[in-house]
């Protein structure tokens, strides 16, 4: 099994951001991760690539998940693309699935992440 070596974290609350890092951090301790918070810089990032998994959260100020979705697929389609949101319901969960994201895990569920990202790798 493959485990991320760097990784995007799209996210806009620090604190959220921080909680995420430590919770890949305890199982794979060599992951790096470049956290971004806006449109260009995540754009920025996913045309310069060297990644291996994106992470995102679905609801951020003036740039959507939706939108971050669309950029990855055109620009780094063989990336996997799994949100981690507190605000996505299933009828969004299935849109984001179906446009192309690799799996979701909603915040208040820590303990599917790290499943998630091994499914996706």
């Amino acid at each position: 099994m493959m485990c991320p070596q760097r990784l995007i974290l799209l996210e806009d609350d620090p604190a959220d951001a921080v909680l995420i890092r430590r919770h890949i951090t305890l199982e794979w301790p060599k992951c790096e991760f470049l956290v971004i918070n806006h449109e260009e810089a995540f754009q920025a990032a996913i045309q310069q690539g060297g990644f291996d998994l994106i992470l995102s959260d679905y609801s951020l100020p003036g740039f959507g998940g939706a939108s971050a979705l669309a950029l990855a697929r055109r620009f780094c389609p063989q990336v996997p693309f799994i949100f981690i949101s507190g605000a996505i319901g299933d009828e969004i969960a299935v849109e984001s699935l179906k446009a192309g994201a690799t799996d979701y895990v909603l915040k208040d569920r820590p303990a599917r992440l790290i499943p998630a990202i091994r499914r996706a790798m």
